[in-house]
């Protein structure tokens, strides 16, 4: 039998278990309940319980050619119009189409090898794909535009990579991705390089931290590894590090920015606001930004933790940062907002993403009230930390 065999609570979701046997590809997956066997589910199970549209998007994903590729976005588009229907929780749902948002980022990063491929071109050196943006975060429930780079070995053959990030950018247009409007993407020269080159980039933007170099060093640093050698995704993070190391002064420019941008107070005194005064807010600009961006800083002051918001939360615990009743409260009022988030947008079909109060009942209001206060203690342990 498995050792130490992936194992899950009889209290869990439905789709907490198909996410499990999804990301570990296991087919038999034990129950547990206060720490003793109450039996075995299988994948069989699932899909008798549920329609296998799942299986079949990834079936579709993994047998994918480029005629096939704008048929993927719709499959997912059906997986999650099921999930918000039948209200499973933000962060279970962004998990499974995290996933399978995921192998269709590895389908497209293979399409492009094999095309190149066709062309008698082979990569001179090793290369490592990210994501950036709520792609990096987990966060995309849409296919909304891209935001990734490249990174590569050192080479004199830069021409390869020029034409493979070209070959991915177009392969996931042509599966829904729109090109990123601000360029940030690996078939742009200043979004792909050897890791010298990039730890320059990088370090140029620390040393000349204008508004711009701002939104690009944001923008990376919510990066998350997808494809290519993982030996090449450690060097780059050993050399981020040690920047990271010497970049106190850049942070605090960070920290001065986004006290521009304060979570509003919505205290008690809100109440009359919600009657009088302001009628909406904005949960990505005013919201979800202002909170990714703390935590990102906090993060990077304390050594650089990699990952989603909820991996920089349990890292920032592990170094005492966070005691387990904020780290609680935290992960609370950042599943509730992007509850809030998802279901605006989808209900809008991708568009505004500002939550009227008039459409609230008292008790969302009085929850919203608790889940910013809490974000903006976040918030406000940044301003603390480097004295502004």
């Amino acid at each position: 039998m498995t050792e130490n065999p992936v194992t899950i609570s009889r209290f869990a979701y439905y789709y907490d278990a198909l996410s499990e046997i999804l990301l570990n590809g296991i087919k038999h997956l034990p129950v547990v309940d206060d720490g003793k066997i109450s039996g075995v589910i299988t994948l069989t199970d699932l899909l008798r319980k549920k329609n296998d549209s799942v299986m079949r998007t990834i079936k579709k994903i993994e047998e994918a050619d480029e005629t096939s590729l704008p048929e993927i976005k719709a499959a997912i588009y059906e997986i999650t119009e099921t999930l918000v229907r039948d209200r499973i929780p933000a962060l279970v749902l962004l998990d499974i189409i995290t996933k399978l948002y995921d192998r269709l980022i590895g389908r497209a990063v293979e399409l492009s090898l094999m095309a190149l491929r066709k062309k008698g071109l082979e990569p001179p050196a090793p290369f490592a794909f990210y994501l950036m943006g709520s792609a990096g975060r987990g966060e995309q429930f849409m296919l909304t535009d891209q935001d990734h780079f490249l990174v590569y070995g050192e080479t004199s053959e830069h021409g390869y990579f020029e034409k493979f990030g070209a070959e991915i950018t177009a392969k996931l247009e042509a599966a829904g991705y729109a090109r990123c409007k601000g360029l940030m993407m690996s078939s742009e020269e200043q979004w792909r390089g050897t890791v010298l080159q990039w730890q320059d980039r990088v370090r140029k933007w620390m040393l000349q931290s204008t508004n711009d170099n701002l939104l690009r060093a944001h923008n990376f640093f919510s990066y998350r590894f997808a494809a290519g050698s993982e030996a090449l995704d450690k060097e780059l993070e050993a050399k981020i590090t040690e920047l990271l190391d010497r970049s106190k002064i850049f942070l605090y420019r960070m920290v001065q920015t986004e006290k521009e941008q304060e979570i509003p107070t919505l205290d008690e005194p809100i109440r009359a606001l919600f009657k009088l005064g302001r009628k909406s807010i904005d949960m990505k600009k005013e919201i979800l930004f202002p909170f990714h961006h703390s935590l990102q800083i906090l993060s990077l002051y304390y050594g650089g933790i990699p990952g989603t918001p909820l991996e920089k939360i349990a890292g920032l615990k592990e170094k005492g940062i966070f005691n387990e009743g904020f780290t609680e409260d935290l992960k609370e009022a950042f599943s509730h907002m992007l509850d809030l988030y998802i279901r605006q947008r989808w209900g809008n079909k991708g568009g505004s993403s500002v939550l009227s109060f008039a459409t609230m009942s008292t008790r969302q209001k009085d929850e919203l009230i608790l889940s910013l206060r809490t974000l903006r203690e976040l918030q406000g342990m940044v301003f603390a930390r480097f004295s502004v």
